[in-house]
Formats: C-alpha cells, structure tokens, sequence
C-alpha cells in the first residue's frame, strides 16, 4: 500500500516540485479517510521529500551539463575566459606602453551635450 501511495504521489505531483507542506496536505488527507497510520504518513513524507530532493540535484546537473555543452557547440566564452583574456591585453598593453582606449559603449543614449549638438546644427545622431 505505502509503495502504491508513494509511486502515486510522485507522479501525480512531480517529485521535481514537491514541497513538504503540499506532502503534508495530501498525506494528511490519507490518514482523515482511514488509508494509512500517522506513523506511515510520518514515513512517506520523508521519503517523498528525499525524492524531491535526489530529483532536483538530478535536474539541476542535467541543466548545467546541457548549458555547458551548448555554450561549447556555440563557442561561447565564460565570464572568467573573458576577464582572462581583458588582464592578458592590460598586460599587453602595459608592456608596449599603449594607453588603453576608452571603453566603447554600445547602444547608448547619446550625451546630453552630443544630443544638444546635433540639434542645433541639424545632424542626426543615429
């Protein structure tokens, strides 16, 4: 009976998506009708968040591995690569004695001074 229970909780409700107070409720409801004991209530409610638990982790590995892979097929770099690769050029930089330009801002509002200029003389400043 309790494997029964089991089996049907978690693919009724998503081992995923358990949470103790939703397992709780429904178990509960299980003892009021007469189908199982506290103690076996007290039983499958822990093991049922266990589950939940064991299911998470496996999901959110599945997550990172997939993410990772993808990021590999695309040849995309991660935030660390990037920030290596920033510090090589700084050092690079340094040693030629090149000043660094400006950074370059992308898909910025332009300055309120650049934007007064370009109205009076007429320019457009896309």
């Amino acid at each position: 009976m309790l494997d029964i229970v089991r089996k049907a909780l978690l693919a009724g409700l998503g081992a995923v998506t358990l949470t103790k107070e939703r397992a709780e409720v429904i178990v509960e409801e299980l003892v009021k009708k007469g189908e199982m004991s506290k103690e076996e209530a007290a039983k499958i409610i822990e093991e049922l968040l266990e589950k939940s638990k064991e299911q998470r982790e496996v999901v959110s590995e599945t997550i990172k591995s997939e993410f990772s892979r993808l990021r590999n097929d695309f040849g995309l770099v991660t935030r660390k690569e990037y920030e290596a690769l920033e510090a090589r050029i700084a050092a690079i930089e340094e040693k030629l004695g090149i000043r660094p330009k400006e950074e370059v801002v992308i898909d910025a509002e332009p300055a309120p001074a650049e934007a007064s200029a370009a109205e009076t003389t007429g320019e457009k400043t896309e």
